[in-house]
């Protein structure tokens, strides 16, 4: 017997997560999405969402940095800028343990692309992974692994092409899977989902 889809994935997260991802949209018509799981060391204390909540802003930080450098480097020339928009689900594996994240980042296709090489710095993939380390307050490449991309994990979205592509079914159907009950231990103390709204500010959102 086929389950209601409110049986199985929170309705709810769905809606927020569309709606983030159609901010996205309008506010970079070409939105380059990627996929990333985010874990935490043994022993490090998960009570709370301060390292999310810390990981976003360490983006912004690095996009913002990252731009200047690029606009000094090649003055008079068009340099692409991006925002950054996001979706996170605070996760837990079957055994009810190991709390980790499952983040969709996305940003301007025309300043970002792909992930480029994992272990390049200045790379995206190096970008978000130090990104995290630094939310997580933690140096070395020994603990480089508590990021991972997963198969597949970068999306090109067109808004003009919007429902047209296959980028535009796999990236819906990732998002699905985040809204799922079954890896959620939802609290009123802890808030399992957090995202974007718009380039002008951002909210997180039980």
């Amino acid at each position: 017997m086929t389950k209601n889809i409110s049986e199985t994935h929170n309705f709810h997260y769905l809606l927020r997560f569309r709606s983030t991802l159609n901010n996205a949209l309008i506010t970079h018509p070409r939105t380059f999405a990627v996929r990333v799981d985010l874990r935490f060391p043994d022993g490090y204390c998960v009570d709370d969402n301060k390292a999310i909540e810390a990981f976003t802003p360490a983006i912004r930080s690095r996009l913002t940095a990252l731009f200047k450098r690029k606009k000094k480097k090649t003055p008079g020339k068009q340099v692409h800028v991006s925002d950054l928009h996001y979706i996170w689900v605070r996760e837990n594996n079957q055994c009810g343990e190991k709390i980790h994240y499952h983040a969709l980042l996305m940003f301007n296709r025309d300043a970002f692309w792909r992930l480029g090489e994992y272990q390049k710095k200045g790379s995206l993939a190096d970008l978000i992974t130090q990104a995290w380390l630094s939310a997580l307050k933690l140096k070395g490449d020994e603990y480089r692994a508590l990021v991972s991309f997963p198969e597949n994990p970068c999306y090109h979205l067109f808004r003009a092409k919007l429902g047209a592509t296959n980028d535009c079914q796999a990236v819906f159907q990732r998002i699905d899977y985040m809204a799922k009950h079954r890896t959620k231990q939802y609290s009123n103390k802890v808030r399992t989902l957090g995202c974007s709204v718009s380039a002008q500010g951002t909210f997180d959102e039980d």
